[in-house]
């Protein structure tokens, strides 16, 4: 027989993790691992992982909106403040069914690397595809590596692998890319 903790691991899906405070009320910033493009309906529940297990938090009734493409804002019941909400920054997050009972699938071309874990070939820091900024004839991706920002251009030159499965890329990021 399954534990609560098998039961509730089998009825979700990882839907992203948190990744900073939003407001005074203690709502939270979701990155979410893929991108969608409209949230179709947001479900009553929201479950973090604190300690390896699944903690549900009931979400606030109106308080989700979508701020990008690859983020929500999300106000959980039980979290009123920005003190107590800066508690669960770096945690993910699953919801209840698939992907597609909460959101409408987003472009499926080079913007759905958002999420992707980051390696740098040359330094060996890693971090994450934040985004991708379509600039004709230069598409860039958007990485945040160590608390910083830098827009890469999508070039073979730094590009050096994708794996798809493991979602992850590996890239060359040229010296002082990172100190910009």
């Amino acid at each position: 027989m399954a534990t609560v903790t098998e039961h509730i691991e089998s009825e979700t899906f990882d839907a992203g993790k948190i990744v900073k405070v939003h407001g005074v009320n203690g709502r939270l910033v979701v990155r979410l691992l893929k991108p969608a493009s409209e949230v179709l309906d947001f479900p009553e529940w929201l479950f973090i992982r604190i300690d390896g297990g699944l903690v549900p938090f009931s979400v606030t009734e109106e308080s989700v909106f979508q701020k990008d493409a690859s983020h929500l804002v999300v106000g959980l019941d039980q979290i009123t403040g920005p003190e107590k909400a800066a508690t669960y920054v770096g945690l993910s997050c699953h919801l209840e069914g698939e992907w597609t009972d909460w959101f409408e699938a987003g472009s499926e071309d080079i913007d759905s690397l958002t999420g992707y874990l980051v390696v740098d070939e040359i330094s060996g820091k890693t971090g994450t595809v934040t985004g991708f900024e379509n600039i004709p004839g230069n598409p860039l991706l958007k990485i945040e590596i160590e608390g910083k920002t830098a827009l890469l251009p999508m070039h073979t030159e730094f590009v050096i692998s994708n794996d798809p499965k493991k979602r992850k890329l590996v890239l060359r990021i040229p010296d002082g890319l990172l100190d910009l």
